[in-house]
């Protein structure tokens, strides 16, 4: 079988090429599907460690209160500020009011934080630094800006800017779009979100406070539940896992599409080739040949034609360190080979032996 199988790949070199193109392709994007998979599936438990291993406290009316020290906590202290010598970005769209007190005009959305990179904005990719480094417990009077008010007021790294009477050196600059509640006021806006440093604001109070610690009991313990809200930090991957769990979906779609696909373009040709086959298949079976030596033969037959592919995409699933889902991937095309054989076999397999051999003669 094996020798024959070898034998008709060799010398059917135009089929063998057709069926080598057709079963690279199904390879090469089941493979895809699986690796972007395995990617998601990595993501996802690095998002849900990240958030068992934090745990943030607020107050249920959203006001301020003094934080208790804790090893590796995040502390921040948002309020708003107005912005001196510099213009804020305007709001194109919704809610404006032209009768505003001056106070309340040009005003920023300003967040004291002693880590901008533990931050639940940045953490959950919704704002990403594009220049400068991140704020941490070292500094004082530094702060990150958005992008666009940096452009606005031709600001870099490393420029001045006053918020009220203090002035803060510019540390970085950041981009992105948070999720805005308009108000009316500038500070709405994510452009005229800020950050400084924690250390500058010389208070003990807080608005949130973010633990990194998987001991929830022990930190509910010191908060009042009547006062204090102490939850593991969800927030911050929520939006994260929810578009990798529907890319998951979507994937899983196509992988599915991609072996119905694959099972249907596979039967049909071998249909259409096993048609021209006949004779052969005939003089086997007058040979002594059981159908099932002989469904077995076309088996190895795509077998042989799947190995160079196989061994391509094996490299480089290597080097990838992707091994895994070769192996899972080459499994699957190795099923759909069988099972395209098998009903392509079926006009062999519902004939008797005795009807085949009639239509050779």
């Amino acid at each position: 079988m094996i020798h024959n199988a070898y034998a008709y790949i060799t010398r059917k070199k135009v089929r063998t090429g057709i069926l080598f193109l057709i079963l690279m392709v199904i390879l090469i994007s089941l493979y895809e599907c699986l690796s972007i998979l395995s990617y998601n599936a990595q993501l996802e438990r690095s998002l849900y460690s990240a958030i068992h291993s934090s745990i943030v406290v607020q107050k249920k009316d959203g006001s301020e209160f003094e934080h208790t020290s804790f090893e590796n906590s995040v502390y921040e202290y948002e309020f708003v500020s107005k912005l001196k010598e510099a213009k804020v970005v305007s709001i194109k769209q919704g809610v404006t009011l032209d009768s505003l007190p001056k106070e309340y005009k040009n005003v920023v959305s300003v967040i004291g934080t002693n880590n901008t990179s533990k931050n639940v904005l940045f953490r959950s990719g919704v704002f990403t630094l594009t220049s400068g480094k991140n704020i941490d417990s070292k500094d004082r009077n530094s702060i990150l800006i958005h992008s666009d008010l940096a452009k606005k007021n031709h600001l870099k790294v490393g420029d001045t800017i006053a918020l009220n009477s203090h002035t803060y050196t510019i540390k970085g600059i950041f981009v992105g779009k948070k999720h805005e509640t308009y108000t009316g006021l500038s500070s709405d806006l994510s452009e005229n979100t800020m950050f400084v440093d924690y250390n500058s604001l010389d208070t003990k109070m807080v608005t949130k406070l973010t633990i990194d610690s998987n001991r929830l009991k022990q930190v509910q313990s010191l908060y009042p539940s009547s006062e204090y809200v102490v939850s593991k930090d969800k927030n911050a991957y929520q939006s994260s896992l929810e578009s990798i769990q529907s890319m998951n979906h979507m994937i899983q779609i196509l992988s599915c599409s991609i072996i119905v696909c694959g099972l249907v373009v596979l039967s049909l040709v071998l249909v259409l080739w096993l048609r021209d086959r006949i004779r052969e298949i005939g003089i086997m079976l007058s040979i002594g040949k059981s159908k099932v030596e002989i469904i077995i033969q076309f088996i190895f037959e795509l077998v042989f034609i799947s190995i160079p592919s196989g061994i391509i995409l094996c490299a480089y699933s290597v080097i990838k360190h992707n091994a895994l889902c070769f192996t899972l991937s080459y499994g699957l095309l190795m099923s759909i080979i069988i099972v395209s054989v098998l009903i392509a076999s079926l006009m062999i397999m519902i004939k008797k032996p005795r009807e085949i051999l009639s239509k050779l003669s």
